[in-house]
């Protein structure tokens, strides 16, 4: 489950460690195709954004170089596969986090 925690982190919020471009278009009306660009020229991420009230949001398809592939409606992910793993979907992953606070309260209270 970690590694799909991170496959999601780098899908969503890859920090530029080397010199990368972001490349913005406009495809529709408040529709806009995303590319990530690294410094060889490769795309590694690819998906669009939905501006909704002034903030973009993921939307429709998204991939990356690695092969994870992930669909989002207006800004929560319907599903996610990683390469070589299952295909997770928004109430797999919501069960996930619950199971995780539920670890974490639990050795709290154990620790009292």
């Amino acid at each position: 489950m970690k590694t799909l925690i991170t496959s999601i982190l780098l899908l969503i919020f890859t920090l530029p460690i080397q010199a990368q471009e972001r490349k913005l278009e406009l495809v529709d009306d408040n529709l806009y195709k995303y590319h990530f660009v690294n410094e060889e020229g490769q795309i590694t991420q690819s998906g669009y954004y939905k501006k909704i009230n002034g903030t973009y949001l993921p939307h429709g398809f998204w991939r990356d170089n690695l092969g994870t592939k992930a669909e989002f409606r207006n800004g929560t992910m319907v599903w996610i596969k990683p390469k070589g793993d299952k295909k997770y979907t928004f109430k797999d992953l919501q069960i996930q986090k619950l199971k995780n606070r539920i670890a974490r309260l639990e050795e709290k209270v154990t620790s009292l």
